[in-house]
């Protein structure tokens, strides 16, 4: 470029790279001086970050050609016959499909005939950008639901209760996001989230705004009764030295725990667990790498690790005294099944796909230990649900051709409600 070229175009460049500068400084006293327009400035300043976050996640994924997608599998003398209920990300719809493939029964309610004013959410995505992602099904049909909404934030739309008709009971407007969970005297156990302007002091591995994890006790009839911040009862606990700086956190973390789910520990669990009480609950938080245990009656962490796994979900306690934990990242463009001793540390069983199989889902996935001993393991990125034997047999496999957050399977004599209705395998 010529000289002359080069004082022509000058000054109008720098003129428009002042103006931005300016803006983003003005910008800056804005929200710092918390001016009238400041809380508009943080909406779009969260709403950016949620975008970048889910683009993110979005690039890290395998593309689908690429996958190497098993087809329906069966082999009825080595499986656990039930119904597995099953969510997607494209529609407000839980399903119940037997052994089959057949769905069996639906429950169908989109957010906005829930909430037709929600409280929780100031401006909802459109209702086709609404899904169903954790469930918690009762022996009678009812089923709790917890709704995430693509792209917002906070993403956690509600909580509801709905017959096996779809009717609505009850409904908890809060931003209640991925896991619910029912003790034994029905008490349910959520996990809600919030956007934190001002951090504690102490957190200065982190920059606000950002988004925090409330541990949620709910009554039967879906009353609050506790709200447990997860980040107070990690930061006053003695495992406070997971969010100090040089512990594995992300460089400046926007969602700073990413709590994704909640289990409580049964009685009949607790014999195998003498480190913990009945009635403590299991949480996973993903941007730390990190399990925890949480007591409720004292809002504090009382136990929590690190182990092998990487950005994990769907931890569980099994009858053997470990924890089945599904391992996202923690190896390299594949994912993984753990069960994890939480007294020696140690991995003695896990599964990683067949020799054929691209297992591997950047985000979400799903594990449970079967009655008989098989693990369910659901491959939520490319929609695959597949049952695998102690031995790493695949023995049934069924492909929902959608994006899967969310399946459990249940034995037949755990809902009363089909009974005389439909078989687990017709």
């Amino acid at each position: 470029m010529k000289i002359k070229d080069c004082r022509r175009w000058l000054p109008p460049v720098l003129s428009i790279g002042g103006m931005l500068l300016l803006s983003y400084i003005l910008g800056a006293a804005v929200i710092r001086f918390k001016l009238p327009t400041s809380q508009y400035l943080l909406d779009a300043f969260e709403g950016a970050q949620a975008w970048a976050q889910q683009r993110d996640e979005l690039f890290e994924m395998p593309g689908q050609p690429g996958q190497s997608v098993s087809s329906n599998i069966d082999v009825p003398e080595k499986t656990f016959d039930g119904f597995t209920l099953y969510t997607t990300n494209v529609d407000s719809e839980a399903r119940l499909m037997n052994m089959r493939g057949e769905v069996i029964h639906r429950w169908h309610a989109p957010f906005r005939k829930v909430w037709p004013r929600p409280a929780q959410v100031r401006e909802p995505v459109p209702d086709d950008k609404i899904y169903l992602f954790g469930c918690y099904l009762y022996p009678n049909g009812d089923l709790l639901v917890i709704y995430h909404g693509t792209g917002d934030t906070p993403y956690g739309y509600g909580l509801a209760k709905l017959d096996k008709d779809s009717n609505v009971i009850w409904k908890f407007s809060a931003n209640a996001h991925h896991a619910v969970d029912v003790g034994p005297d029905g008490t349910i156990y959520a996990l809600t989230q919030n956007v934190l302007h001002e951090l504690p002091d102490g957190l200065d591995t982190f920059t606000a705004p950002a988004l925090v994890d409330n541990l949620i006790v709910l009554s039967p009839e879906g009353r609050e009764i506790k709200s447990i911040p997860l980040l107070d009862a990690l930061r006053h606990s003695a495992y406070a030295a997971f969010l100090m700086p040089g512990a594995h956190v992300p460089d400046h973390a926007w969602d700073i725990l990413h709590a994704n789910f909640v289990e409580v520990l049964r009685p009949e669990m607790a014999a195998h667990f003498p480190m913990f009480k009945a009635g403590q609950i299991l949480v996973s938080l993903r941007e730390l790498d990190l399990l925890a245990v949480i007591d409720p009656q004292t809002s504090s962490v009382v136990w929590a690790a690190r182990g092998p796994w990487h950005m994990q979900h769907d931890p569980h306690f099994l009858d053997n005294g470990r924890i089945l934990v599904f391992d996202n990242r923690g190896e390299v463009q594949k994912s993984r099944v753990l069960e994890y001793d939480p007294q020696t540390q140690a991995c003695p069983w896990y599964y990683s796909g067949g020799r054929d199989e691209a297992f591997f889902t950047a985000i979400q996935g799903r594990n449970q230990r079967l009655p008989n001993g098989n693990t369910l393991v659901v491959n939520s990125f490319i929609g695959m649900i597949q049952e695998i034997t102690i031995d790493k047999e695949l023995v049934w496999a069924c492909n929902c051709h959608t994006h899967v957050p969310f399946a459990q399977r249940y034995a037949p004599n755990e809902l009363n409600f089909l009974k005389g209705v439909c078989n687990a395998r017709p």
